[in-house]
């Protein structure tokens, strides 16, 4: 359903509530307020992403986007407000519970946030060494498949990330994002340096895994969304908050009304 929020709490505190009746949220960011270097990042901030759905963030270059999936994973902490996954508050979650969290979430930061110093091979396999008691024979059949998915060139399993194009460290971010079956996938302009080609095959491969898992997607933009499949909603961030989310014809007729020409088709 579609919602302009106020710019008091009482209407996004309605819609939270609703949407508890419906069915539990994976992931609730209430009341979150931001400030970095004397600016305001967000201002009482909420977002609320059913299982199984596709959210598309959309926000114009500075708005806090990937900010906002940092703090959706624990990574920064907000000066205010609260940040729940599976109804576990993230900011006083055990160690031994927020690495659990995390372990259902796959994230891919728009740099691909790859560790410099290690070869693309093992930047894969980091995930299954580190949270899992796999053999490295099982270890190596699982980033093989992930690898060849994603079209990773295997004559740079063991470059650096350094060595390799940009679209190329987005293809191996990918596949490391992907390698535990997270439930939970948090993308930041996941497509970005990509070939036209490259972008539709990625996102089928992305789409294929959330209907296999019944994953949720989250993900942030710049652009209005043209691929397909096309996300369930749609949300605007502007000046520190989420000023309207809801379908896709709701949100292209909100944009209208608005005037407002850098997102709407």
């Amino acid at each position: 359903m579609f919602r302009p929020f106020a710019a008091n709490g009482d209407s996004v505190v309605t819609l939270r509530i609703r949407m508890r009746t419906e069915t539990e949220p994976i992931l609730e960011v209430c009341d979150v307020s931001l400030r970095l270097g004397g600016r305001v990042i967000f201002q009482d901030l909420n977002l609320t992403l059913q299982r199984g759905e596709r959210y598309r963030l959309l926000g114009a270059s500075g708005s806090g986007k990937s900010l906002l999936l940092k703090i959706c994973t624990g990574l920064l902490a907000p000066d205010q407000g609260q940040v729940t996954m599976e109804g576990i508050d993230l900011a006083t979650a055990s160690k031994e519970t927020l690495e659990s969290l995390r372990m259902k979430m796959g994230i891919i930061f728009q740099g691909s946030a790859l560790i410099s110093n290690m070869a693309i091979y093992d930047n894969v396999a980091l995930p299954l060494r580190y949270h899992r008691t796999s053999s490295e024979t099982e270890v190596r059949a699982r980033v093989n498949e992930q690898m060849d998915l994603f079209g990773v060139d295997r004559k740079f399993d063991a470059s650096i990330p350094a060595q390799v194009s940009l679209g190329m460290r987005k293809r191996v971010a990918l596949a490391r994002s992907l390698i535990l079956e997270p439930e939970l996938l948090l993308l930041d302009q996941p497509a970005d340096d990509l070939s036209p080609e490259a972008e539709q095959r990625i996102r089928q491969i992305l789409s294929a895994y959330q209907q296999r898992r019944g994953a949720t997607f989250f993900e942030v933009a710049g652009e209005w969304p043209h691929d397909v499949p096309l996300p369930d909603r749609v949300g605007l961030l502007e000046e520190g908050r989420i000023s309207a989310e809801g379908s896709i014809p709701e949100m292209q007729a909100y944009l209208e009304r608005m005037n407002n020409k850098s997102f709407h088709a």
